[in-house]
This record gives C-alpha cells, sequence and structure tokens, in this order.
C-alpha cells in the first residue's frame, strides 16, 4: 500500500508501506480522510520518542470505507462506510476493570502505537467501528474524533445546561468543546479566550457569548467583568503549551483565578511545560483541577450530532489536502499559523 511515513522527526515522505493484515474480528479499512491533531504535531516534533517508533504511520482521527471482513465479524460488510475509534485498550488493568478505558495502564492508539489513517489501508478491530450515518460526508469523518474528545472534556467538567464556562484557546480542541458545548451540551453563557483573531471569530460564529482577545484584554479581569465578579462554573484549558505574553500569567494559573468558588478546571492540554498555580487560591475556593484524556466511548453521541446537523465541521476543517502533500501539510501545522485550525488529508487513487 502508499502511506506518508514519518521516518525522524519533522521527517516525512510518502511512499510504500507494508500492507496491514487482518486477524479474527478485525476488518480492513480503506482510508478514505485523516486528520492532522495536536498529538500527531508532537509526535512530528520528537516530543514521543519512546512510544512513537520510526518508521511510523500516524493518523488516529480517520474513517474510511471497509474493503474486507474477517473471521467473526458481525454486523459489518464490505462497502460499509466508518469512522474509526483508535482507542485499544488492555481490558485488565485497574483502570479498565472500573471501565475507564481511556486512562489504560498501557493504553494503544491507532495512529499512535500502531500503524493509522495516514495508510491506504488499517487493520481495525470490529469494537472500534462505527458505522457513518448516511447524511454525514466522509470529508468530515476526522472530526468525530474531535466531537468525542469535545464530549468526554464536558463530561469529565461536570459541565451542566444552564452553567458558565470558559475555554482558553481557540485551536482544534477548544473550538471542538465549544461546538458541542453550544450545540449539545447547553451552556447558558461562554467565553472563549485567544490572541488570534481569526480564530476568536471563528468561536463567535460558533455561538460563544463573548471572546477576549488576551493580546489587549486581561483574560482574567474579563472573565470577572462579564460574571459581575462571580467567576465562571468551568473553565477548560485547551492550550497546551502556552507562548509567554508579558504581563499574564500561564493559562492554568490564570484558569484557576477565573473559576467561582466550589468551580472546576478541566485541563485537556499536553504541554510540556510546568506550570505555577496559586493553590492558596485553589484551597479558598475549594476549586477542582481535573485532567482529561483521549475519549471514552463517546463517538455515538458526536455521530449523532453530526447527523443532526447540530455541529459545525466545515468551520473547522481549514484546510484539505492529498495525503501524498502529508509533509507540506505537517510543515503548514508546524507553523502555528493562526489561520489553520483543522487540517485534513484525502486519500486519492494512487
Amino acid at each position: 500500500m502508499k502511506a506518508a511515513v514519518l521516518t525522524n522527526d519533522r521527517t516525512m515522505h510518502f511512499g510504500d508501506a507494508a500492507d496491514p493484515k487482518i486477524g479474527r474480528g478485525e476488518v480492513l479499512v480503506r482510508t478514505s480522510c485523516a486528520g492532522i491533531c495536536g498529538t500527531d504535531l508532537h509526535v512530528y516534533r520528537g516530543e514521543f520518542h519512546g512510544r512513537v517508533r520510526f518508521p511510523a504511520i500516524l493518523g488516529h482521527e480517520f474513517g474510511g470505507v471497509i474493503q474486507q471482513v474477517g473471521p467473526d465479524v458481525r454486523g459489518f460488510a464490505v462497502g460499509d462506510r466508518v469512522a474509526v475509534d483508535p482507542i485499544l485498550p488492555c481490558h485488565a488493568c485497574p483502570a479498565c476493570l472500573e471501565g475507564r478505558i481511556n486512562c489504560c495502564a498501557t493504553l494503544k492508539l491507532l495512529g499512535l502505537d500502531l500503524d493509522g489513517g495516514f495508510g491506504e489501508f488499517v487493520a481495525v478491530p470490529q469494537a472500534n467501528l462505527y458505522r457513518l450515518p448516511d447524511n454525514v460526508a466522509m470529508k468530515v469523518v476526522p472530526m468525530v474524533e474531535m466531537y468525542g474528545l469535545g464530549h468526554h472534556v464536558l463530561e469529565r467538567g461536570h459541565v451542566q445546561p444552564g452553567e458558565t464556562v470558559a475555554i482558553l484557546g481557540a485551536g482544534k480542541l477548544g473550538l471542538s468543546v465549544l461546538d458541542v458545548l453550544c450545540h449539545g451540551a447547553g451552556a447558558a453563557f461562554s467565553i472563549v479566550c485567544d490572541q488570534a483573531p481569526f480564530r476568536l471569530e471563528t468561536a463567535r460564529a460558533l455561538g460563544a457569548d463573548h471572546v477576549v482577545d488576551i493580546r489587549h484584554d486581561d483574560p482574567v479581569e474579563r472573565v470577572r467583568e462579564l460574571t459581575q465578579g462571580v467567576g465562571v462554573d468551568c473553565v477548560i484549558e485547551c492550550v497546551g503549551h502556552a507562548h509567554d505574553i508579558p504581563g499574564r500569567e500561564p493559562p492554568l494559573a490564570q484558569a484557576v483565578k477565573m473559576i467561582r468558588h466550589g468551580g472546576r478546571v478541566v485541563t485537556a492540554g499536553l504541554g510540556e511545560q510546568l506550570t505555577p498555580v496559586h493553590f492558596k487560591t485553589l484551597v479558598m475556593k475549594e476549586g477542582a483541577i481535573i485532567a482529561t484524556r483521549v475519549t471514552a466511548g463517546e463517538f455515538p453521541r458526536a455521530l449523532r450530532l453530526l447527523a443532526k446537523g447540530l455541529l459545525h465541521p466545515e468551520r473547522l476543517i481549514t484546510h484539505e489536502m492529498p495525503v501524498q502533500d502529508a509533509a507540506a501539510a505537517f510543515k503548514l501545522v508546524d507553523s502555528e499559523n493562526p489561520g489553520v485550525i483543522k487540517v485534513v488529508l484525502n486519500q486519492i487513487p494512487c
């Protein structure tokens, strides 16, 4: 088969790769579209040494059409359009046994630990397949995983209808969370903070009640003003590795100051930096800092919202490129151009 293969840090080429073999309970999926995720960028930059081995076929946000069905597969047939949940838990560690498969001690992902959607074909266990509704275009299938993340982040934050929420960071994840928040979770009031005008305008178009340009306004003060000094019920930190801005604290430190007494902070970014937090403030508020990791069975909810037309993937997919141009696509994402949100690689006949 053909695949975009990462052979070293920031080194990717398109060429031949071994055809995957399917076993019992597996199907062979011909990839149609795959998204470049923030985690893919971390791998590309060399931040996953020791876990990802070169040569690597990345791509864990993907879907396609079933080409072959292995023994013991039930309910799926050749020609079915599917979205793929990339999570492969062990089902035996303490976290898995209590139902928290995303916290698996040895969690593996298709497209990270095993070959993924930047290849022409992928071997996928039946348990990881979700049929794509007829009225959902294949070109948006990479967003299913992103919207699943949105659901999981909001669930981890115990966000309830009618609550107030601030989202720090209007990138791929932050805007996916916002789309679910505004159109599937019923928040009464939402604030998005970022420094890129295009992304803030996208947030406004998705339904954010207020946007804060952190280049010009102190986000902590603006959140206090917009909530009459109370603070929000929940802050969702989607920045990850933050760039220093003179006079501004790191996002997680800001989040602790933004929540109301008894409020929650959900941290979803994969930043490598150490972040100082004023724990006296956290303790006096009896606030909570909650981490979140990948998804835990939220694909069906994301697909239902997409099928009803309640979400807006077309606003988040800013670039579509053929998989043959994966090297250029990764350079584009690596540039951190604020006009780039989600880049999708499309498979075309080779």
